[in-house]
Parts: structure tokens; sequence; C-alpha cells
């Protein structure tokens, strides 16, 4: 008798319910999916807060970037960068012209100047804020890039640079340690 049950032909049946059974799987995975993605975007009660502060991408990033990079660079000084009404239109970042057309409308000025990662014929990195700290004069400054630097470090104003060496201007050029930092530290400094 145990034999005859393993002789007799599959039923449709017992073809579909392992079929029904993987159908039912998947349809709950994919919802499970789709109300979890959806319930992580939609607030709670009181919990409404404007998209830019719930996906700020600039500072998430910087954030980020800030304790990926840290190196040291060349940092070069250029009178260029202290004229106040340097034209935005003649850097590398001229996109940023129309927001601040000369150098003084920049809200950290004279803390600019050119920087590594910034390429002629890009706007990438354009308007990123950078720490900069020399170890001798254990001082730092924040520069916001708007040009690049040919020597693949930065070109700073001599304002920032005399700050940054602790008044030494010596051979116009030291070593620092560079690090990406949030936009606000270029654009909200105290002054």
């Amino acid at each position: 008798m145990g034999f005859s049950s393993l002789l007799t032909p599959l039923q449709p049946s017992d073809i579909l319910h392992p079929c029904i059974f993987t159908m039912i799987y998947f349809t709950t995975f994919i919802l499970t999916l789709l109300l979890s993605h959806i319930a992580r975007a939609t607030p709670a009660c009181d919990d409404v807060a404007p998209p830019e502060e719930l996906y700020d991408p600039t500072f998430a990033d910087a954030q980020g970037a800030q304790h990926a990079i840290v190196a040291p660079y060349n940092v070069t000084w250029s009178g260029y960068y202290d004229n106040p009404i340097g034209d935005t239109k003649k850097v590398v970042c001229n996109g940023l012209a129309r927001r601040y057309p000369h150098f003084k409308n920049f809200p950290d000025y004279p803390y600019i100047g050119g920087v590594f990662n910034i390429k002629k014929g890009s706007q990438n990195n354009c308007g990123e804020c950078w720490k900069l700290t020399y170890a001798r004069s254990k001082k730092s400054i924040y520069i916001t890039g708007i040009n690049s630097d040919i020597n693949h470090g930065f070109n700073i104003s001599q304002k920032a640079y005399n700050v940054l060496s602790g008044g030494l201007l010596g051979s116009r050029t030291l070593l620092a340690e560079a690090t990406p930092a949030p936009p606000d530290f270029c654009s909200f400094r105290k002054k």
C-alpha cells in the first residue's frame, strides 16, 4: 500500500501548491518594501520638517568628507585675492559671479582662493569650504574655493595667509593640513 501512493501520478493541484506559496511570499515581500518606504517618507503627526532639513546633502557630505580626507598641502598666497573688487567672472568658478560679482561679496572675504580640486573648465567643487591648519603657528582658517591652483595645493589671499602663518609671510609657501568643512564655516564665520 505504501508503494502504490508513490506510483500515483501527480495531480495539477499538487504542482500549483508550491507556486502559490512562492507568489504569496514574493507579493508579501514586495508590499513590505513598499510600505516601509512610504512609512519612512511620511512624517508623524508633529514631526513635520522641511525637506531641506531632512535631506541636506551638502552638510552630510561635508561631514562625511571631513573624516575621510586629511592631508598636507602646499599653501601659497597671491595679492590677486586681496583685491575687494576682483571680478569673479575671471576665475574658474565664474558660475558664482551671479551671486558674488566681486571678491568682497563673498561672506568670508578675504578667505578665498584657488584650490587643488577645482579644474579649469569645470564648476565642480566651486564654493567648497576647507579648513587649513598650520602646525607651527597652531592656527586654523576656513577658505572658500573659487579658482584652481596650478601648484596642486591652495593659493589664498595674502591676508588669509598672514593669519594662517601667524604673521610669517616668509618664503610664500607653507605646508598645512587641509580638511573639507561644512559650508556654514565659510559663510557665517565670526569676524
